[in-house]
Parts: C-alpha cells; structure tokens; sequence
C-alpha cells in the first residue's frame, strides 16, 4: 500500500463525474480529500491524497486523464 497526493482539475464538461466514486469502487482507493474548489458553472480542481496499491493508483490516474481530467501529483 502507498499514498500520493493528486491535484485533480475537472473542466465544466467533467464537473458532474463521480470521480471519487469511482476510485473506490472501480480502483479500490481509499481517497482523503484535502482542499477543494469546484463550481458547477466554471469547472473546480481537488487536492486528495489516494492510498491503495501502486498499480491501482496508477490506473486511476490513466482513468481520469482518459476522461478530461488533469491530474498533478505533488
């Protein structure tokens, strides 16, 4: 198990997808949100950290890029 820490930007397109969700019930991650500023009308970004398996970090992270996201690890 390991933990990383994601910035993850949602464009107005995106704003309405269960991303956190889904990294845990499709990645089995467990997400602890951090920061966050989302508005329905313009788009937002969140600052979580994911704990979980390695690989499954990094599936979600190819996830939610395949899906409009942007995603930074800091």
């Amino acid at each position: 198990m390991e933990t990383q820490k994601l910035k993850i930007d949602y464009p107005l397109a995106r704003i309405g997808e269960p991303v956190i969700t889904r990294l845990v019930t499709e990645f089995d991650l467990i997400p602890n949100l951090l920061r966050a500023d989302v508005d329905a009308h313009k788009g937002g970004w969140m600052v979580t950290e994911v704990t979980g398996e390695a690989d499954s970090i990094e599936n979600a992270v190819q996830w939610m890029q395949s899906h409009g996201l942007t995603i930074t690890r800091i």
